[in-house]
């Protein structure tokens, strides 16, 4: 049985504001997405992080208002605790959604560097799939709290005031 749907539009009527975050968009490390084009220290255009400036570029001509990182599927197996310290010591996993290798030479520091040089709000995602609330609140620690807890001394360790 087929149904009808029929959307008005009144102008006039508004209810609030459209929240600019809905026309933002995520970086997947799936493929070459953040190993290769949004971070490739061999490539001529790399900061000195490692950043491609060419991309950083074309995104800020955007006016993207919030980059998710991790986004999509690829962030049910990601422990953003992996990804954090010297990228020598770092853990490399194989993602069961996808079946290839999370290097973490990306990791949630230079995530928040790059979308300050992209003038983009970084917009993290939770784990909850393998993850859970404890791993939430400790990473809100890590990146906002001033000082003084294991996590944000740690973040001040790893080089980030």
């Amino acid at each position: 049985m087929e149904k009808e749907a029929k959307i008005t539009v009144h102008p006039s009527f508004e209810i609030g504001e459209i929240s600019p975050r809905l026309f933002s968009t995520f970086l997947e490390p799936i493929g070459t997405m953040v190993n290769g084009t949004m971070y490739n220290p061999k490539h001529p255009t790399a900061d000195e992080q490692g950043f491609r400036k060419d991309v950083i570029e074309a995104l800020k001509s955007t006016d993207m208002p919030a980059i998710r990182l991790p986004g999509g599927n690829f962030v049910s197996a990601w422990d953003w605790k992996d990804s954090i310290g010297p990228k020598e010591q770092r853990k490399v996993h194989l993602d069961p959604a996808w079946y290839q290798y999370i290097t973490n030479e990306v990791g949630h520091d230079e995530y928040l560097q790059w979308a300050e040089k992209v003038e983009a709000e970084p917009m993290y995602t939770i784990n909850l799939g393998t993850g859970g609330i404890r791993d939430a609140m400790d990473i809100v620690e890590y990146t906002n709290h001033e000082g003084g807890s294991w996590w944000s001394d740690l973040r001040k360790k790893n080089g980030h005031e």
